[in-house]
């Protein structure tokens, strides 16, 4: 049983290493490659700092690589966000959240190690359930951005996603109910050797083999297919005379099926000609553009300037005022009040 772990575990955190540094070095400016990264080597340090007894690093080691390894849950959580959410950034709910769980897991820490004597029982109850929250809205998240994902690879791994997550997530809970008392090294290995599986699926999932490495010189490259065929342009145009002369944009709840259905063509085809042919990747994004420039169009004229901004924006097919002002700073980095007081003072100047 020693000599798998061992053939489990230093496997498993040199992939999840390699994986690091290929992370950085290739992605390192999109905050995807940033979480990537960290996550890999956080739990790299949990592989080395959690093997069977005999295993143990020295002292200093084992407690460096006990303290890089507690925010992998966390680097999860956040890893799987960026990919499934373009613009993605955090915000003080997500800040709020990694701090308490930061601070849980460090009191965790520092009793595991022996720096403060023992733990209130609620801790480890309370990490847990932070843990296993996120783990549930980062299934959420994958499935709810199913329907108007327009990345066909990506909406087809959102699914998949949710699923492997529940499962290791379940295997995980199972195998330590049913062993960590009794048989903590068969959890310790299990865990190893799943963590192995991900890593090299992941790895394979990063890296593909260049053949121009092989011949020492660049494949010579077919010329790319035009963005939009002769037949999709004719979709195209319908497209853009239901956008921009019926505006059906201004329909609270349209998606993409409606408009599909609207347009006469399968959803599927429709998807792709949005995402390829006008390089939107969101379909909420794609309407957010016309809904934005239809409000600041009526947000800058003098006439309108006794309109509620809530009614401009639900004029313009939004719901609410929540969603509509949290895209128009997205899109403008201001408020729509803001825009909206800058815009009629610039319309007074002239």
């Amino acid at each position: 049983m020693l000599l798998l772990d061992v053939l489990l575990r230093y496997p498993a955190a040199a992939v999840l290493l390699v994986s690091a540094v290929l992370l950085l070095r290739d992605a390192g400016k999109l905050i995807q490659g940033w979480f990537g990264a960290g996550l890999s080597i956080s739990v790299a340090a949990m592989l080395i700092g959690t093997p069977p007894e005999i295993l143990e690093p020295p002292w200093p080691v084992l407690v460096v690589v006990r303290f890089i390894d507690m925010p992998n849950t966390l680097f999860l959580w956040l890893f799987g966000r960026s990919l499934f959410d373009d613009g993605f950034r955090m915000r003080a709910a997500d800040w709020a959240v990694a701090a308490l769980y930061l601070v849980l897991i460090l009191v965790l820490r520092l009793a595991n190690l022996g720096f403060i004597d023992g733990r209130p029982e609620w801790v480890a109850y309370l990490t847990n359930f932070v843990s296993f929250l996120m783990a549930v809205h980062l299934g959420w998240i994958a499935l709810a951005g199913w329907r108007n994902d327009l990345v066909e690879s990506r909406r087809s791994t959102r699914p998949l996603f949710a699923i492997l997550l529940a499962t290791v997530v379940v295997l995980i809970v199972l195998s330590e109910a049913l062993f960590s008392r009794t048989h903590e090294h068969l959890v310790t290995t299990f865990r190893a050797g799943l963590t192995l599986i991900m890593a090299t699926w992941g790895l394979l999932w990063l890296v593909s083999l260049r053949s121009e490495a092989l011949l020492f010189q660049p494949v010579p490259k077919p010329a790319p297919p035009p963005a939009v065929s002769a037949k999709e342009s004719v979709l195209l145009a319908r497209l853009m005379a239901l956008m921009d002369e019926e505006q059906v944009f201004t329909e609270q709840g349209l998606t993409i099926g409606a408009l599909a259905d609207r347009a006469g063509v399968p959803e599927h085809q429709l998807r792709a000609l949005i995402n390829r042919g006008l390089g939107h990747r969101n379909f909420a994004a794609f309407l957010n553009g016309y809904r934005i420039a239809l409000a600041k169009q009526k947000l800058s004229d003098p006439a309108l300037a006794r309109i509620p901004v809530l009614t401009i924006a639900m004029d313009a097919g939004f719901a609410s005022l929540a969603p509509f002002n949290r895209a128009f700073r997205v899109m403008e980095g201001v408020t729509p009040t803001e825009y909206r007081d800058m815009a009629l003072a610039k319309a007074g100047r002239n």
